[in-house]
């Protein structure tokens, strides 16, 4: 069961629906036992249009169908996938992306899978980094992971003052620091000084 949660939904036949949970993530917070109060009443109230539903009944091929009929139905409604970015681009927007590597309640991958989508769409990452640009935080959970402000601050810097981010400081436990880098940059330790601090690492691809 752990291994399907991190595996992620597939149809009957074997094929890929969307992503699962990253190892790491706290899957208590799923509801322990029994399923997860938002996508099952997505179904119930949003689907099916029956309040007495029951999601004990629901067959994997039920719920292949209702994956389908979510995005079929509501794609255009509630989607916000769309990799084209060109005018809030042309319009002089900048964004920062921050995504905790151990979310629990939306797929990391999910958001990674976007942002490549997101580099194909807008001709390369050179070109989207002018504008857009993603962190993932290791070992954070859904929230900020300790960045906190930070990222919105680095988004005003970006906009009124032109200051590129090129790093975020997430800052855990004890005052430990460690710098973030825009996808797919890896933090490295520089092999010298305290691994607790986010001076002693430098970027690195992966």
């Amino acid at each position: 069961m752990i291994r399907k949660i991190w595996e992620g939904p597939r149809a009957q036949d074997g094929l890929f629906l969307w992503y699962g949970l990253s190892k790491g993530a706290d899957l208590s917070a799923l509801g322990g036992p029994r399923p997860f109060s938002i996508p099952t009443d997505w179904i119930r109230y949003f689907l099916v249009q029956d309040p007495k539903w029951d999601v004990s009944n629901l067959t994997p091929g039920e719920f292949e169908l209702l994956f389908k009929q979510s995005v079929e139905q509501y794609g255009a409604v509630f989607g916000t996938d769309n990799p084209d970015l060109s005018r809030f681009r042309d319009h002089g927007g900048k964004i920062i992306i921050m995504h905790g590597q151990a979310d629990q309640l939306i797929m990391t991958e999910g958001t990674v899978d976007y942002y490549k989508r997101v580099l194909q769409q807008m001709d390369g990452r050179e070109k989207v980094i002018q504008f857009a640009r993603l962190f993932l935080i290791p070992g954070a959970g859904h929230g900020n992971g300790g960045v906190g402000n930070g990222g919105v601050d680095a988004v005003i810097r970006w906009v009124e003052e032109g200051v590129v981010p090129d790093k975020l400081i997430n800052r855990g436990p004890k005052d430990r620091t460690r710098p973030l880098f825009p996808y797919p940059e890896l933090a490295k330790y520089k092999g010298s000084g305290s691994t607790d601090d986010a001076d002693n690492f430098v970027s690195t691809m992966p």
